[in-house]
């Protein structure tokens, strides 16, 4: 059965890409808002209504980059390691052959296996997170493969970790973050001021090797991104999101990304289109220097 593509572009087999938007409509820890599981398909539906021209690069992503959408992941009925065994096993592959791959899920727990997969070609990454939690709980109701434990298990893959955005967490994360020596953290409180906004940036720019992103569409303000599973008040707003993912292109190579979180909600349209553009802005970073 035909399935949606990103961008509704034709189909492109995976094997003749050279990046991969990979659809994971995993959820099994969610606690407040679920939903996560439909937001690949409704990400890839709003995608067909974006418009193709970058209005910032004053270029055509779509046309440059050999992209390819690969077929959703199934979930898992053995449980949240299988799943975790299962997009390791596929996403492992494509990196190891130099493809950018960039995951719509699904629930946050799914990031650590996409990290696991992008070290074996890339074993000096460094982990970017932008999340209004910080996700750094060792255990939480009774699983270490929780979506509040997803940071905690790709911190423990042993690369450097930049959070930002954080504006929610247990007393246990706050003392983690405090001592954790490959970590640095720019809360949301401090990217609300102008010295706080620039030293992050600063930060970004001097990240040095490949970079991969993990992106929580609740770090973004709920004014902007209403369909979130757990809504936290005081978040980025959408140009502060497309600043950091335009610098973190400019400064070297982004070789892989995921968009997680998504709740899609009924009635609305505003938070999977904000995903979905989201996302076409990731891309056009990681293909930036083709734009001339």
């Amino acid at each position: 059965m035909a399935h949606l593509t990103f961008l509704d572009l034709r189909y492109l087999p995976v094997k003749e890409a050279e990046a991969v938007i990979l659809p994971i409509p995993y959820e099994a820890t969610t606690t407040y808002g679920a939903g996560t599981r439909e937001a690949p398909e409704a990400i890839l539906a709003a995608s067909r209504h974006l418009e193709l021209w970058d209005e910032e690069g004053n270029w055509d992503p779509s046309a440059k980059i050999a992209l390819a959408t690969a077929p959703p992941l199934t979930s898992e009925a053995a449980g949240p390691q299988a799943m975790l065994d299962k997009i390791r096993k596929t996403a492992q592959p494509w990196f190891s052959q130099g493809k950018t791959v960039v995951a719509l899920g699904g629930e946050h727990t799914l990031t650590p296996a996409l990290v696991q997969a992008a070290q074996t070609k890339y074993p000096d990454l460094t982990v970017v997170a932008l999340d209004a939690h910080a996700d750094l709980r060792d255990t939480y109701d009774g699983s270490k493969l929780s979506h509040a434990c997803a940071l905690r298990r790709v911190y423990e893959l042993g690369r450097p970790l930049t959070l930002v955005g954080v504006r929610a967490y247990s007393q246990e994360e706050h003392q983690l973050m405090a001592v954790a020596p490959r970590m640095t953290v720019f809360p949301a409180a401090t990217l609300a001021t102008s010295d706080g906004w620039q030293a992050a940036l600063a930060h970004l720019q001097g990240l040095s090797g490949p970079v991969y992103l993990t992106l929580d569409a609740d770090v973004l303000d709920p004014g902007v991104m209403p369909g979130v599973g757990t809504p936290e008040p005081g978040g980025l707003s959408y140009r502060q999101v497309l600043e950091i993912i335009r610098t973190l292109g400019a400064r070297g190579p982004l070789i892989g990304a995921d968009l997680v979180e998504v709740t899609p909600l009924p009635g609305q349209r505003v938070s999977e289109f904000t995903a979905a553009r989201l996302v076409y802005k990731i891309l056009a970073a990681m293909y930036w220097l083709r734009r001339g």
